[in-house]
C-alpha cells in the first residue's frame, strides 16, 4: 500500500478518527508501518508489551493459548477500526492469516498525542490567524513534543510542564550556562546552534566536546546528579531556546523518563535474550566489581559513543548509586533507544 493510501485507513482508526487533521499527521509520521507475511505472530498470550497494533490491510487471527481461532479480523471490516486485543497482559494470540499491512506504535505515543490534542492551546490550521508571538511559541511547543523524552511523561504531567517552559531568545556570543555554575535550567534549542567547551587543568585552552543544534537539550546533568555544570554552552548562531526551571524538570520531567526495575529483574531479562545490561561506571569501578554479560561505557563517553549501540536492543542501565544511570536514561531517551534503570543502583542491591 503506498502511504496515502494508508494515511487514509489510519485517519478512520478509533481513537485516531477523533483527532484534530493536525494531529493525525503528527503521530502518523511516528508510526511503524510493517508489510507482513502470512504465518507471522504480532504478539502472544500473556505479553505486557504495550504496544498498538492496527490490521489495515489483509487479515490477522486473534489465538487462544493452545493455537485455536478465535476470530478472524479482517482489513476494512468495524473490528478492524479498534486496537487488537488491547488488553495487557494480552488475553490471546494474533497471527497473519493473509499477507497484511500492519500499523504498530508504543502506547505512550498516543496518550501524549491525544493528551496535546484534546488540551493544548494551538492547533496548526490556527497559526494563520494568529499573531507572530503565538505562531513562535506553538513552534516550540510542537518540536518540544516531537522529542522521544517528552513521549514518556504521564499525561497528567504533560500540560502542566509545558505551561512552565518558556521560550528565550539566544544571541551570538551568549554563554548559556557556565562551568562550575549551580545547574538553574534544562534547555532545549529550537533554532540557532552552540558549542559546548570544558576547561580542563591538562589544557591551556577550553576543550571542544561538541556542537549542538535544533532539537538538541542540554543542561539536564546538573539537574538530575544535583552538582555544580560541568560545561560551558555558549551560542555560536543566533536562536531561540525552551527552558525548563530545576524544580520543575525534577518534579514532572526527569522521575517519568527514567523507569525502573530491580537487580534481580534486569538479570532476568539480560538471561533471557531481552536486554543488554550498559554499565555507565568509570572502567577503574568496573576493575573493582564486574557485572558479568555487561556492557562498560562510562557516562563520559556516552553521548560520544552512543551511535556504537544498536537502536533495535534494549538497555538496562546501571551504576554504582543509579545517579549516573538517570542521566545515561535521559541522554539515551531523548535519541530513541528503549532503556530501564536498575533501582538504587549496584549499592542499593543486596547480592550486588
Amino acid at each position: 500500500m503506498q502511504a496515502s493510501e494508508i494515511f487514509a485507513v489510519f485517519r478512520t482508526l478509533t481513537p485516531i478518527n477523533g483527532m484534530k487533521p493536525s494531529s493525525q499527521k503528527n503521530i502518523f509520521s511516528k508510526v511503524e508501518t510493517r508489510e507482513v507475511p502470512a504465518g507471522t505472530q504480532l504478539f502472544k498470550h500473556g505479553d505486557s508489551e504495550q504496544t498498538s497494533f492496527y490490521v489495515v490491510a489483509g487479515k490477522v487471527e486473534l489465538v487462544s493459548p493452545d493455537g485455536e481461532v478465535i476470530r478472524t479480523i479482517t482489513a476494512g471490516s468495524k473490528e478492524a477500526g479498534y486496537r487488537l486485543a488491547h488488553q495487557f497482559p494480552r488475553n490471546c494470540g494474533a497471527r497473519v492469516a493473509e499477507d497484511a499491512t500492519v500499523i504498530q506504535f508504543p502506547n505512550d505515543l498516543l496518550d501524549v498525542a491525544l493528551t496535546w490534542d484534546q488540551t493544548g492551546r494551538f492547533e496548526v490550521g490556527e497559526l494563520a490567524e494568529s499573531s507572530d508571538e503565538d505562531a513562535d511559541e506553538a513552534d516550540w511547543m510542537t518540536r518540544v513534543l516531537q522529542m522521544p523524552i517528552f513521549q514518556r511523561i504521564p499525561p497528567a504531567n504533560l500540560q502542566t510542564l509545558l505551561m512552565r517552559m518558556e521560550s528565550v531568545e539566544s544571541k551570538l556570543g551568549d554563554v548559556v550556562v557556565r562551568q562550575g555554575d549551580e545547574g538553574d535550567y534544562f534547555y532545549v534549542i529550537n533554532s540557532g546552534r552552540c558549542i559546548v567547551t570544558r576547561e580542563s587543568p591538562s589544557h591551556d585552552k577550553p576543550v571542544k566536546l561538541a556542537e549542538l543544534g535544533p532539537g538538541s537539550c542540554f543542561g539536564e546533568e546538573a539537574l538530575i546528579s544535583d552538582e555544580t555544570r560541568n560545561a560551558t554552552v555558549t551560542v555560536m548562531e543566533a536562536g531561540t531556546m525552551t527552558r525548563l526551571a530545576k524544580e520543575n524538570f525534577q518534579g514532572l520531567l526527569q522521575g517519568s523518563v527514567a523507569k525502573q526495575l530491580s537487580m534481580e529483574d534486569a538479570e532476568q531479562q539480560v538471561a533471557d535474550g531481552k536486554a543488554k545490561l550498559l554499565d555507565v561506571r568509570l572502567p577503574g569501578e568496573v576493575a573493582q566489581y564486574k557485572l558479568e554479560n555487561a556492557i562498560n561505557l562510562p557516562l563520559y563517553m556516552l553521548r560520544m559513543k552512543l551511535a556504537s549501540l544498536p537502536k533495535d536492543q534494549a538497555y538496562i542501565i546501571c551504576c554504582d548509586t543509579g545517579r549516573r544511570s538517570a542521566i545515561a536514561s535521559f541522554i539515551m531517551t531523548q535519541r530513541g533507544y528503549k532503556v530501564t534503570v536498575v533501582s538504587g543502583g549496584i549499592n542499593g542491591n543486596a547480592d550486588a
